[in-house]
Parts: structure tokens; sequence; C-alpha cells
């Protein structure tokens, strides 16, 4: 039987974790539920980057790229998008490049390459990212982004889901954020309100995106399974 592991942040993974592995980066609030609905409505890729500074020289060099992206929840200067993924309308990125740097999704993107398939994992995509994944045959590690260095409720909340619906064999940190996100909707009534309880979700919601933080609860309104080429340096719809 197929295995599934995961860590709490990009930074837990060791030599060789992602080694003949699917990894599959989860950042909820908000970078892979971006990116998702982004291809989802038509944008020819996303170009995951690490900073701000590279961000801009990426979409420089990219003919009629969008620079997209935020730093502390908020869209930087010059930029055209922010980390909305309400904003990625077809009408908006439709055949376009989106350029994207976030805090912590990106990183997280570059920090997974080991893994022989880089996909990008969100609440949102959950039942589609299983049925690729059990496709596939192949054990998976699910890397959480993280906030500013720190362990995410809500991503780790959104691994459970995944190891729920999955139903691989599970690790005992993937059993873990089974049991959280079990625990927690038990305890809070419904995935929305364990996320909307998290400090992130929490954040998103004081600086005006509470609509972010309800989109990105919504279980498998995608069927999109979106994969990061390192080697191009794009991520595409599959």
């Amino acid at each position: 039987m197929s295995k599934i592991d995961a860590v709490a942040l990009p930074d837990h993974l060791v030599d060789d974790q992602l080694c003949g592995k699917i990894a599959v980066v989860i950042d909820v609030l908000r970078a892979t539920t971006t990116i998702v609905e982004a291809l989802g409505n038509g944008a020819r890729c996303v170009v995951p980057v690490g900073s701000v500074d590279g961000a801009r020289m990426m979409a420089h060099d990219r003919e009629g790229a969008l620079l997209c992206g935020e730093r502390g929840g908020v869209k930087p200067d010059g930029f055209s998008l922010g980390n909305s993924p309400l904003d990625y309308s077809p009408c908006v990125v439709g055949g376009l490049d989106c350029v994207l740097t976030t805090t912590n999704g990106t990183r997280a993107l570059h920090l997974a390459t080991d893994g022989d398939e880089v996909l990008v994992g969100a609440i949102t995509n959950a039942n589609a990212l299983c049925d690729w994944i059990r496709r596939d045959g192949r054990d998976a590690v699910l890397v959480c982004s993280g906030t500013d260095g720190g362990v995410s409720f809500e991503d780790c909340l959104g691994a459970g889901l995944i190891v729920d619906r999955l139903g691989y064999q599970a690790s005992d940190s993937a059993a873990m954020m089974f049991h959280a996100m079990e625990g927690a909707v038990e305890r809070f009534g419904d995935l929305r309100y364990a996320i909307e309880s998290s400090f992130h979700a929490k954040r998103l919601i004081e600086l005006g995106f509470e609509d972010d933080v309800t989109f990105a609860c919504e279980v498998g309104v995608s069927s999109l399974v979106p994969v990061f080429d390192s080697a191009i340096g794009e991520i595409q719809a599959d």
C-alpha cells in the first residue's frame, strides 16, 4: 500500500525524504489556493519566485506577464495583483503568465523540488489532488508552508483533510495532522470555522480578506491539479 507522509514546515524536510515521491505543497491562506484559482481561470502558467525584486525582474523579462504577490498579506507597490484568489478572474489572467511571490508558499515550492513531482495542494482542489495521487501510485509527502517560519494551523488542517481523503497508509506526522483536523472539525463544528480560528486567518480578516478565507475553505470546488516544473520554473495545469 502506498504511503503518505507530512511535514509541518518545509524546513523540516530531511535528506532524501522526497526522493522518488510526490511532493504536495500546501499554503491554504493563500498562495496555493490562489495558484489553483489562477490556472483554473485560464492563466497560461504561474511562475513562483522567492523575492519581490526577483519577481519584478522575472515579470519584466516575460512580455505581458502579470506581477503578482504579497508581503505581510499586502500587495507590494507596483504589483498588478496581490494574493487574493478572488482577484484572479478569467478576464484578468486569461492567457497570461502570472509571476507570483508570496511570503511563504512560493518559498515552500522551491524547497520541495527534490520530489519526483511537485503538486500544488489546497482545500479547494483536495478531491482532484487525491485522485491524481492515487492514479500515479507513488508515495507522497505533504509539505505545509507555514507562516513566517512558524507552523500554520490551517495548513495542517488542509493536510489532514488530504490524508483522510487519500486513504494511504499514514506516517505518524501525517496521522497527527489527520487527527488534528478531525478534532478541530469536531470542536468547531465545521472545517471553515476551525480555519477561521487560526492566527493567520484572523490576521487576513483584519486586513479585509475575509472572503478569501471563506473561499479557501471550500472543499473540492476545483478539478485542477497544478504541477510545478522546476526545470522551467513554471506551474501549469496538469
